[in-house]
């Protein structure tokens, strides 16, 4: 695995905004530009492993009227509808500060089962897969936790 290198706010990290929004949208190059500038202004700094090239081609444009507005649609609500960050919060810090309670109390503010599979997963916790409702969910995330907080004690005593 090759090592990343650092991007700081400047014509780099401008640049790399701008060749993977040309790449992967259809916004012209004015509309590019803005939001790149805008992402390097919210970025203090970030890791990289694959720079694009600066002659990245632009996104193609739809194949059709109808396609391209069903496409485009699709797109704007995906960009309205925030994604889900399954590092909001770390489940073993909230277990520990707050308990069983606090920590079922932060899952509940989670609705979505696929949501709470991918917490579970991001934070490395043994979950049954084949559990499917919110609430099951919940509960396995607060017993895994507290397994895996138990061995951690267990392993630094």
């Amino acid at each position: 695995m090759t090592q990343g290198s650092y991007l700081w706010p400047g014509d780099r990290m401008r640049s790399f905004f701008r060749a993977h929004i040309r790449r992967e949208t259809g916004l012209d190059e004015a509309a590019a530009d803005k939001l790149s500038a805008a992402l390097t202004k919210a970025v203090n700094r970030m890791l990289v492993w694959d720079m694009p090239a600066a002659d990245s081609k632009p996104a193609p444009p739809p194949q059709s009227k109808s396609q391209g507005k069903a496409s485009a649609a699709a797109e704007t609500a995906a960009a309205v509808a925030p994604a889900f960050d399954p590092y909001i919060f770390s489940l073993m810090v909230v277990l520990s500060r707050t308990g069983r309670d606090g920590l079922m109390k932060r899952l509940a503010e989670i609705k979505s089962a696929d949501n709470l599979k991918a917490l579970g997963e991001a934070q490395h916790l043994a979950i049954n897969p084949s559990l499917k409702k919110p609430d099951e969910l919940r509960k396995a995330i607060v017993s895994a936790t507290e397994q895996r907080l138990a061995d951690r004690k267990a392993a630094a005593s």
